[in-house]
């Protein structure tokens, strides 16, 4: 018998992590693209043509990065009884 008030806690948990990394994905991602852009804003003419390419660019990755860390949560939810993950 699976005690399922323990998996659903442990998805909970294995939610939060995936919440956490998302968060620090999101964090040094948009930290070295506003490096970037502070550092060369004024050294460099060309980036403020080329800066909604960038920032395209960026919105891009974090919502691949967000749709993949989706699927996970959806995969562990998906197959946690499958497993003997949580015990």
């Amino acid at each position: 018998m699976v005690n399922k008030t323990k998996y659903h806690n442990d998805l909970k948990k294995d939610a939060g992590i995936i919440v956490l990394v998302l968060g620090l994905l999101f964090f040094s991602e948009t930290f070295v693209f506003y490096k970037i852009m502070s550092t060369l804003w004024d050294a460099v003419p060309e980036v403020r043509a080329i800066f909604p390419v960038y920032l395209l660019f960026l919105v891009l990755l974090l919502g691949i990065e967000t749709i993949g860390c989706i699927a996970v949560y959806k995969s562990i939810k998906e197959h946690m009884y499958d497993f003997k993950y949580y015990d």
